[in-house]
Parts: C-alpha cells; structure tokens; sequence
C-alpha cells in the first residue's frame, strides 16, 4: 500500500518539479565531477554549492528557503521553522552541489532531526529541471524512528525499491557516516564504513546533483507518520566525499588518525602549520576554523602566510578545504 501510495505522489512530485524547479533553477550545460570531491561545512561555498529557494510542492509540506541553511562550529545546519504569510505552513533548508556526479562512492557524516512526520535526507537526483530523465539515490532518515535508515533509488522516476536498516543506534544522537558505491549493475550502502545492503535491479544511469535537505511530509502519514508541527528541528552536516573509483583503500571513516607531519627544511615555514608547533593536524584544523569565523583575528604563527596553502595570495575556506583534503589523506601533500 505505501509503495502505491508513494508512486503516485512521486508522479505529481515529478510534474510539480518540472513546472516549479525548472524558472528558477535549470542545467544549461551539465559539469559532470570526475575526480575526488571533499567538501567541508565551514561556510557556505557558493562556487560549488546553493541553497534552494523555492518550494517543490505535493509530499512536501514547507518552502525551500536559504535563510534556513547556517553554518556553525564547522557543520551547515539545516532548520525546518515555520513560515508566516506564505503558501506554506513551513520553512526549510535544501542544500545541493552545482555540478553533477557519476558512478562512484558518496559519503556524508550527519545527525538527523527526530521527530514523526519528517525527513533527514543525503541523495543524489537529476531530473526534468536539468533536462534529464528523473534518476535518484536516497539515504532518507524518517524521524518517527531514527533508530533505521530507510535506503531506495530511482531510475526514470520508477521507484519502490525502499529497504529500511536497522543501525543499532539513534542516528539523531551524535554523527555517524553513512554512504554508497553506486555502479552500473549495483548500489551497496555503508553505515560508519561497514556495507550493510546491496541493490542490484533497476539501477539508475544519469549523473545527479549530491543533494540534502529536511522536510515535514503531508499525504503520507502512512509512510512517515502525522507531523505534529513541533519546531524548530535541525539535521547537522559535517562533511561530504565523492570518490569516482569507489570505496577508498583506507576505509571511509568518520574521523581518521593522521600521523603529523614533519617539515623537510625547518628553516621554513610548514604550509598549514597555523599554529607554530611544527606540525599539520587537527589543531591547526581547528584554529583555521576560528580564524574564518572571526573568532580570532590572526594566527599565533609569526609568519601568516603558512596559512595560505593553496598559495594564491588570499587566506579564505578554500585553504581550509584543502587543508581538510589533507588531512583525511585525499591529497597527499600542500
């Protein structure tokens, strides 16, 4: 019954994203990332990412509005509110990258809202607002329990492939890193690096935007249950990777160990080195972090520019992503 009653809302869905989506947003010529991809949620990068800002209408009771996507202490928080004077009851925030993505391994590490009748999601999708069939990949947390995660796909808006996980654990409680290795033939899903399902039938073809966003549902209360209109509810994102050859070696983990690092020369200055003790770690991740909110105004190194990593003469979340990059091992060197 849930299945029919999710194909038909989706059906509509599909015409009201390609009447609504497509005036304000629409790929005229689609970036397709085929190299490593590590974004952290320091700040709002508009080189690489928007906030939507518009409404998709049938099972999604709120409006899309960047107000409702902030960054804090490194993670971007999104904050489901409600809305006065609009069309819709509610407010909240959808987060999704400008270029697209292919086969490969996709990652976030989050902590879902909780609460019946919404959703906490990271997916990746495509669809008639990018001039393509509607192909979808979807870790959706569903708040009446958040002790599961719900898995599905779709391939040219055919669906009903939903597999709910039981995790062990309340995904709304602290972050967790939760994944995919999309191919031709499969999709497996991870949980804090561990494979714990496989689809094989239907599997979708066209690259799609990483996607996440929070919603109260209406029409689906079978699914989701009878949102109460409790607010505000937030889901909090630390980070997404995309790795185009799959699974890395060393394990998608939540937070790896990094040996620190040692300069070849001491006579200069450790690019990254932020806070002079000579080696490149979490610390200095930390204090870069500090700098970019304004919480301090310089580094305690003597010689700012260590600070510059990418070395193009600014001192901006551009470093810091590659500093990141570094330090989770997706590059080998700044």
């Amino acid at each position: 019954m849930k299945n029919r009653v999710i194909s038909l809302l989706m059906a509509s869905l599909l015409l009201v994203l390609s009447v609504i989506v497509a005036p304000f947003y629409k790929a005229e010529a689609a970036t397709v990332v085929n190299t490593p991809f590590v974004a952290v949620f320091s700040n709002f990068d508009s080189s690489q990412w928007e906030k939507a800002d518009w409404a998709n209408g049938s099972v999604f009771n709120c409006v899309w509005k960047p107000s409702q996507v902030t960054f804090s202490n490194g993670k971007m928080i999104l904050t489901l509110d409600r809305e006065y004077g609009g069309s819709y009851p509610y407010k909240s925030g959808e987060y999704r990258t400008k270029s697209f993505f292919g086969y490969g391994y996709y990652e976030v590490r989050m902590k879902a809202a909780k609460n019946v009748g919404i959703v906490s999601s990271f997916f990746t999708y495509t669809g008639p607002s990018d001039n393509n069939p509607w192909d979808e990949i979807d870790i959706e947390f569903l708040g009446k329990d958040t002790t599961k995660v719900q898995f599905n796909w779709y391939k040219n808006g055919v669906g009903g492939n939903e597999y709910l996980h039981n995790l062990g654990f309340d995904a709304s409680q602290d972050f967790h890193t939760y994944g995919f290795e999309w191919r031709p033939d499969y999709i497996d899903f991870y949980v804090d690096g561990k494979k714990v399902y496989r689809g094989t039938r239907n599997i979708p073809v066209t690259p799609g935007k990483i996607m996440m966003n929070l919603w109260p549902g209406i029409g689906v209360d079978e699914w989701l249950g009878r949102y109460d209109g409790r607010t505000p509810l937030q889901a909090e994102y630390e980070y997404v990777k995309y790795y185009p050859n799959g699974v890395p070696q060393d394990n998608p983990t939540p937070t790896p160990t990094i040996a620190p690092s040692t300069p070849t020369n001491p006579n200069l200055p450790l690019k990254g080195d932020v806070n002079g003790d000579g080696h490149v770690n979490s610390s200095d991740y930390s204090l870069f972090k500090r700098y970019l909110l304004r919480v301090i105004d310089r580094f305690p190194v003597g010689d700012q520019s260590v600070a510059d990593v990418n070395r193009d003469g600014r001192i901006d979340s551009t470093d810091l992503t590659m500093l990141k990059r570094y330090l989770i091992r997706a590059i080998p060197s700044l």
